[in-house]
């Protein structure tokens, strides 16, 4: 089994480096390639690590953004299928492909050599160009005379058109199976002209329970320096990434009432100094950037509640580890996480976007231990019973083993 992504502990939770152990006990040896080697893993090695390869890869990224397009000159993924990981391989799954690194040229190429899986991580091969519309809808017929050419991946002129046919014409001629995390996706699969005629299958990303779990919340606060008096609310930051909505949450945080004033701690990870507004009236603790699973751990144990306003999302991973450590989850409508969430019932969910209704959903929490308490109790049991590490495996080893057999019965 060969894994194909950008990156190995970056994103580690859900393009196939973590689940590699669970994977073995099932008799499945996973090994992967990537473009950016991070660990010392023993079965990852860097795809094309040649003395200047990446200065290449970075004047192609260039070219490509002079002409409008995006993942088709990096033909060095061709090479792909002359790697001797690959060429051992039964099956190939294909993750973080579109960043920069793979021309999906090579896909038809690289997946008529394999049976071969790829799981759409978001909703970008579906798009002229961006990585999620945010409420346009022309993905669905084609794109063209785009409305907003700034989103990521950005376009200098409007290639939508172009990139759109582009992609459905590699799509069409590639042997590959889809797997998509949530019927959020799925429901965008099934409207889109490019997914036409591909076999997909929904399996949600796991999580494993027993590391991500309702656990000592007094030692993890004392770790990160928190105040044991405080209530704690937790969210990812990262302003520059819109997607995910931490300026949403800064907002929402701005309109909680004055008399909260020294009571509240502000735990955010992603991002330093967007909650320096603050520093004056709550204890405010930044964690940044980083991929170290147990500061990733003690910040939801040691949250009261986490809050997650994103904009646009495909699954939401960091919603389903909180749930897993007990903690209640306040979201925005339109994307991946009330489904994942079960809101109304176990999440809470806001409109898109509505900072009062979200300042008021954090509010709710802050001034509700009983609620937070339940809703934290519901939220384990839905991890149990859906997000589990374990059946994610069992999920993936199914798909692997199936695609070997309907790749060897296809004509």
């Amino acid at each position: 089994m060969l894994q194909v992504s950008s990156t190995d502990l970056a994103g580690g939770r859900f393009n196939g480096h973590a689940i590699g152990p669970r994977l073995t006990q099932r008799g499945i040896q996973s090994r992967m390639l990537v473009w950016n080697r991070q660990s010392q893993d023993a079965t990852v090695r860097a795809f094309l690590p040649l003395r200047g390869a990446r200065r290449m890869n970075a004047w192609l990224g260039r070219m490509e953004r002079a002409r409008s397009i995006h993942a088709r000159l990096q033909y060095q993924s061709f090479l792909l299928a002359a790697h001797p990981w690959f060429r051992e391989a039964d099956v190939v799954h294909y993750h973080l492909i579109h960043d920069g690194w793979f021309s999906l040229d090579a896909l038809p190429f690289l997946t008529r050599r394999k049976p071969s899986l790829w799981t759409w991580h978001d909703p970008w091969i579906m798009t002229g160009h961006c990585i999620y519309p945010l409420g346009c809808g022309r993905w669905r017929t084609g794109c063209g005379a785009c409305p907003d050419l700034t989103l990521p991946f950005a376009m200098r002129r409007d290639r939508t058109a172009d990139q759109h046919r582009w992609k459905q014409g590699v799509v069409g001629r590639s042997r590959v199976e889809v797997i998509l995390a949530s019927r959020h996706m799925q429901a965008m699969a099934e409207a889109s002209p490019i997914a036409r005629g591909l076999s997909t299958h929904l399996l949600p990303f796991g999580v494993d329970l027993d590391f991500f779990t309702p656990g000592d919340v007094a030692a993890a606060r004392a770790r990160l320096g928190i105040r044991p008096d405080r209530v704690v609310i937790g969210f990812r930051g990262a302003a520059e990434n819109m997607f995910k909505g931490g300026d949403l949450v800064i907002e929402a945080l701005r309109g909680l009432p004055a008399e909260l004033a020294e009571k509240l701690c502000l735990l955010s990870t992603h991002a330093h100094g967007q909650t320096l507004p603050f520093v004056d009236r709550h204890q405010v603790v930044e964690l940044g950037w980083n991929t170290d699973p147990l500061l990733v751990r003690d910040s939801l144990l040691a949250a009261d509640f986490f809050v997650m306003p994103s904009r646009a999302e495909a699954f939401g991973m960091m919603a389903i580890e909180a749930m897993a450590c007990g903690k209640p989850v306040i979201v925005t409508d339109g994307t991946s996480l009330p489904e994942v969430t079960q809101a109304p019932e176990i999440g809470i969910a806001v409109p898109a976007g509505d900072v009062p209704a979200l300042t008021a959903a954090i509010l709710r929490l802050i001034q509700n231990p009983y609620e937070r308490a339940a809703r934290g109790a519901a939220g384990r049991a839905l991890a149990e019973a859906r997000y589990g590490e374990a059946g994610f495996a069992d999920g993936l080893a199914t798909l692997y083993r199936g695609a070997v057999v309907r790749r060897g019965a296809a004509p």
